[in-house]
């Protein structure tokens, strides 16, 4: 399971990079391999032009984009749901072998973006194993998003098991609403 920054880690190490998909920062760029995103057509593109791996504009909500309906993680979840203020990464760059992006968001050049549908929820198979990926998660308040939560536990139990059992909450967001549950201290 890599969450957040966790892509930002062993820029240089090779079997991390097929584990985790794609990654930012840490020395990433086109060597790391390519920048992937969806076009406006919803089509991956893996861009090989030269350039740095990681970036994202000032922290705000945005809205998921759910690709893939038919998945284990993402079924039952809306088309399109307000993910809580957060960073929005993008330009994230690596080998994307045997990646499949579940949901994306878009990266509005208003807020500091690329401009292009990013990857926020997939999976990479990598050998025996499944991996989950989100690079949302920056703060307690990005966490607090049900969205975020749902997506997590899913995510876990699908990389763990390869199903899943729990069910999307009732107060999973909406397209024009954020839903969240303030963290507690125990």
């Amino acid at each position: 399971v890599v969450i957040h920054a966790a892509n930002n880690s062993f820029g240089d190490w090779k079997e991390y990079n097929e584990m985790i998909g794609i990654g930012g920062w840490g020395g990433r760029s086109e060597k790391s391999g390519p920048y992937v995103y969806l076009d406006e057509a919803g089509k991956v593109v893996r861009n090989e032009e030269k350039g740095s791996g990681g970036h994202h504009g000032p922290q705000h909500p945005f809205t998921v984009i759910v690709r893939d309906s038919e998945h284990p993680i993402t079924k039952g979840m809306p088309r399109e749901w307000l993910h809580a203020q957060d960073e929005l990464y993008d330009k994230l760059r690596g080998p994307a072998t045997s990646m499949n992006i579940l949901a994306t968001a878009f990266a509005d050049p208003a807020k500091g973006g690329s401009g292009r549908h990013e990857p926020m929820i997939f999976t990479i198979e990598y050998g025996k194993g499944r991996i989950f990926h989100t690079p949302r998660g920056h703060a307690d308040y990005s966490m607090e998003c049900v969205g975020f939560i749902a997506t997590l536990v899913r995510g876990t139990e699908w990389a763990a098991t390869g199903k899943v059992t729990l069910p999307i909450p009732e107060d999973f967001p909406k397209a024009d609403a954020i839903s969240q549950r303030k963290a507690e201290a125990k």
